[in-house]
């Protein structure tokens, strides 16, 4: 049965893995990386609009927002920082030098910022700010903003109950949500991903601009234009009418994205709080 795929599906996942790579990240910017000199790097003609978070905080709804623009394409959730940077870090280890740690960084952070503009000039788009709403590229925002120093970092919250209710209820076709499937990984995870956002910025204060969910749900006009000018571009009303813009949304909130905005969402968890008390109570230790 589907229950059973996903039982054993969960059954290959384990939160030390990702504490670790939370452990490893902040230890290699701590050390390594805060002071380095700015590397010289290829021009672009893009801005990409990163658009991280939890899944299921908002991101869709952002991205379609900033899609509606008439300067923005969105390019739905690319995988190539996460592809270039997962192997750089499992390859670095204890016996690794201060001087090969930074060389090492110092390529990658080249090899990233090459292959991700040549995939934006892949996607053949006539349009300056592309947006990439990969939701775990939460982990990679210190990298992102070395390589790509010009990209805007939009990072979407919302209730942390409401979040991982939505992420639980969720089947995930695709791999890297393995904690999504039980209550305590799932708070374990969300616990990480706070922590993590909190080092990052302090690392790059005012570098990251913050979108809570509830907040857009009850002032749109206010937030979107907040947003625009955030992203350094113009007001445009269409956004207000984002159900309407036409384009693929391949994500789990591919219909949602069609409606008008609406509020209480986020309250919805609450009827199943006595079946939730394993994530709630996780997440308010």
């Amino acid at each position: 049965t589907e229950a059973n795929r996903l039982r054993k599906k969960h059954l290959k996942y384990k939160i030390h893995g990702d504490q670790k790579l939370v452990t490893t990240i902040k230890k290699t910017f701590n050390v390594e990386l805060v002071d380095w000199d700015r590397l010289n790097t290829s021009d672009s003609s893009f801005i990409p609009l990163f658009i991280v978070g939890m899944p299921r905080s908002g991101t869709s709804l952002v991205e379609q927002i900033l899609a509606s623009h008439s300067e923005v394409h969105g390019a739905g959730e690319l995988e190539c920082v996460d592809n270039i940077l997962r192997p750089f870090l499992s390859n670095l280890d204890n016996k690794t030098s201060k001087s090969d740690s930074k060389s090492k960084f110092q390529k990658t952070i080249c090899t990233l910022r090459d292959s991700y503009l040549e995939t934006l000039s892949g996607l053949n788009v006539a349009k300056t700010f592309i947006v990439d709403k990969m939701p775990l590229n939460f982990l990679w925002i210190g990298y992102i903003l070395h390589a790509l120093p010009e990209a805007k970092v939009i990072h979407t919250t919302r209730d942390a109950r409401a979040t991982c209710w939505s992420i639980y209820k969720q089947y995930f076709s695709s791999t890297g949500n393995g904690y999504a499937y039980d209550l305590t990984d799932l708070a374990a995870f969300y616990k990480l991903y706070v922590d993590l956002m909190g080092f990052w910025n302090e690392q790059y204060p005012g570098r990251i601009y913050d979108l809570c969910y509830e907040h857009l749900t009850e002032d749109q006009e206010r937030n979107i234009r907040k947003l625009l000018a955030y992203c350094d571009l113009k007001w445009e009303p269409r956004c207000l009418d984002f159900h309407k813009t036409k384009r693929v949304v391949k994500t789990a909130s591919a219909a949602q994205v069609r409606q008008r905005m609406y509020q209480g969402s986020s309250n919805a968890w609450r009827q199943y709080a006595d079946h939730l008390e394993p994530l709630i109570s996780n997440l308010s230790d």
